[in-house]
């Protein structure tokens, strides 16, 4: 019987929040933020086990949860780039995953209608990522810091966690990439688009409130979002 993993991604050192801790184990309302996003994955319906991607130097927190959330069966060493961490999760699957949905510790908004939208549409697409639509101006500006052109922004999208993959197409790509290729790829994405020629990549296309947690000015807009969530 094949089944279907949320991997979070949880290996960040969040050096762009500037606290003691990586910034997904910070506590917002008296719950980690890594909590809130651990709980919408494991209310997806779709999703039958979810694997714990975390930096090494926190493992205890990673069992610490394991220990509360009893839908998390791996623990797995995060890498120093996403890029790494997804595939250090890719090496670690069981035989039997027929499919996986990554998501980033530190976007705690996404529901759990997502991830099951996701698992379903990985039976027609080999990868499913989030994308938005561009509201503002798409400017190219080069090597210098004046702009060159203005883009059509039409034709272009903003990509974000999650990000869902067939197992299988991810280990292809794995098995066709070196520790080189890895840690250079701006994204997962590059990879595929280079390791398979021609994969066809479906953009989920959603307003959904997808915030990232990325400085410390955005704690309180976390905190708030959440509390009126639970009122």
């Amino acid at each position: 019987m094949s089944k279907n993993i949320g991997a979070i991604l949880a290996g960040g050192i969040g050096q762009r929040f500037g606290a003691q801790i990586p910034k997904q184990f910070v506590k917002v309302n008296g719950k980690m933020i890594i909590e809130y996003t651990l709980e919408n994955v494991a209310a997806a319906e779709t999703i039958d086990e979810i694997y714990l991607t975390i930096n090494p130097n926190y493992t205890h927190i990673g069992r610490e949860l394991q220990r509360k959330h009893g839908r998390i069966t791996k623990i797995i060493a995060g890498g120093r780039t996403r890029t790494e961490s997804i595939y250090n999760t890719a090496r670690r699957m069981d035989e039997d995953v027929k499919k996986i949905v990554f998501i980033d510790a530190v976007r705690p908004f996404v529901p759990p209608k997502v991830f099951d939208d996701f698992i379903a549409l990985l039976d027609e697409y080999p990868i499913v990522k989030f994308c938005s639509k561009i509201v503002d101006y798409l400017v190219y500006i080069g090597n210098s810091d004046t702009v060159q052109r203005i883009d059509d922004r039409s034709k272009w999208r903003l990509c974000k966690a999650p990000i869902g993959y067939r197992a299988e197409v991810l280990r292809e790509i794995l098995a066709k990439s070196n520790e080189e290729d890895i840690l250079r790829a701006e994204s997962d994405l590059q990879l595929a688009l280079e390791k398979i020629p021609g994969i066809r990549i479906h953009t989920y296309e959603s307003d959904i409130f997808n915030y990232k947690i990325t400085y410390k000015e955005d704690l309180e807009i976390a905190r708030r979002l959440l509390q009126a969530k639970k009122e």
